[in-house]
């Protein structure tokens, strides 16, 4: 559950009256209990439909929260003022449903209990009472478009709009990346992943309008080794050379120089967070900002499904997820993924050796990038390429398996 999108969502009279009961409150920030428990308040007191923000802030400060320090405060004036921005339907529409569906498996289970219990229940017509009650409450999808036949983009793209892959080998393979394309990265543990994303991230970037950075979420490593190796894979230089430009006071032009500006890459951690928190932090960056999004590693992310799903169904569900991020900030999505036990020693592993995947996450994305290693100690700086599933190749050309040389020391590939 986001705090900040339910806050969004309860400010309204007619939502928050349908799903207050059901908010999971040990699921939530203590502040946005507080706050949360304040609408309340105001909604008792008057008959408005949504809160006056003004009137609102005032009666916190001086009659509910007196004696706050500065430093919350300073917090709650801050989220108060986020919370007039609206939400998205699709996340209003998330939100309600999962509190709704939360009522009724609640109420369910209570009737079951009591009817086990030897209660004198009409079992079938009071759960199908429920179940008629909680489908009117529930929020619909109305005046969807649609695309009929003038509406195509035929003749409209070509293989080579957007962004240049940046290996040779793929831009001869495959078309351009373009907004909405998600592409799993996999490996193997420290074979690579972290160094192609950071290549790729510099190749983009000399490509993408000045305003647009690449927003990198990192649950796996520090985020300041993940930076590391990013100023060394732009400027294509060793520790020791970058340590020198550092001493001499160059390092950071010369990396603003490859990349445009020194934030063009955003690396925030995310440990132990859900897929909320991620949209949060997109929103914060700006629809019209982002130009692409790093997910490393998407397995890790949390999710709010059933308890009973399999781990496979989760992650399918979390990828599509992923899938869609990309298509509302039009820009590329690149979660990354091990390679289970299957693939270690290949070169080349196959798409059903995604760790934990069966067909879900294949299905969820355009193309699956595989870098494949050897266990041969004289091959230790080569790796293999190839994208075993993909919707992206150009008419005509064969798959991609092509050996390429990994430049562990500057942070490329060749």
């Amino acid at each position: 559950m986001i705090d900040l999108a339910l806050l969004r969502i309860i400010k309204y009279r007619e939502q928050f009256e349908k799903v207050h009961r059901y908010i999971p409150r040990s699921a939530i920030d203590k502040r946005t209990k507080a706050v949360a428990d304040d609408i309340a308040k105001y909604f008792k007191m008057s008959d408005e439909e949504v809160i006056d923000f003004p009137s609102f802030r005032s009666m916190f400060f001086t009659t509910w929260h007196k004696n706050l320090a500065e430093s919350d405060c300073d917090y709650y004036n801050k989220l108060l003022d986020r919370m007039q921005t609206d939400v998205s339907d699709a996340v209003k529409k998330n939100i309600i449903n999962q509190l709704l569906e939360l009522e009724f498996a609640t109420d369910v289970a209570n009737i079951v209990q009591e009817y086990e219990q030897g209660e004198e229940i009409d079992i079938v017509p009071v759960i199908g009472n429920l179940y008629d009650k909680v489908k009117d409450s529930m929020e619909r999808s109305h005046a969807q478009e649609f695309a009929d036949f003038d509406d195509s983009t035929v003749g409209e793209n070509t293989d080579n709009d957007g962004l240049l892959w940046p290996l040779d080998c793929m831009n001869q393979t495959y078309r351009n990346i373009i907004g909405g394309d998600q592409y799993i990265v996999a490996a193997r543990p420290g074979k690579g992943k972290t160094t192609f994303l950071t290549h790729l991230n510099w190749s983009m970037c000399k490509q993408l309008p000045s305003n647009k950075v690449i927003v990198w979420f990192n649950n796996e490593s520090k985020r300041q080794r993940i930076m590391s190796r990013q100023i060394q894979s732009a400027l294509y230089k060793t520790n020791g050379e970058m340590s020198a430009m550092q001493k001499a006071g160059t390092l950071r032009e010369a990396y603003i120089k490859e990349m445009g500006s020194h934030d063009r890459v955003r690396v925030y951690d995310i440990h132990g967070k859900n897929n909320f928190h991620l949209e949060d932090i997109l929103e914060g960056v700006g629809l019209e900002n982002v130009g692409g999004i790093i997910i490393d590693m998407l397995d890790n992310v949390k999710f709010p499904t059933r308890k009973d799903i399999r781990e496979d169904q989760r992650l399918e569900q979390l990828y599509q997820w992923s899938r869609e991020l990309g298509v509302k900030y039009d820009c590329p999505v690149f979660p990354t993924s091990q390679i289970s036990n299957e693939g270690a020693g290949l070169m080349f592993p196959t798409e059903n050796m995604l760790k934990d995947s069966k067909t879900g996450k294949q299905g969820a994305c355009d193309g699956i990038i595989m870098i494949g290693s050897s266990d041969d100690p004289l091959q230790q700086n080569n790796r293999g390429l190839s994208m075993p599933k993909t919707k992206s190749k150009r008419e005509g050309m064969a798959d991609l398996r092509e050996e390429i040389l990994f430049d562990a020391d500057k942070g490329r590939y060749k």
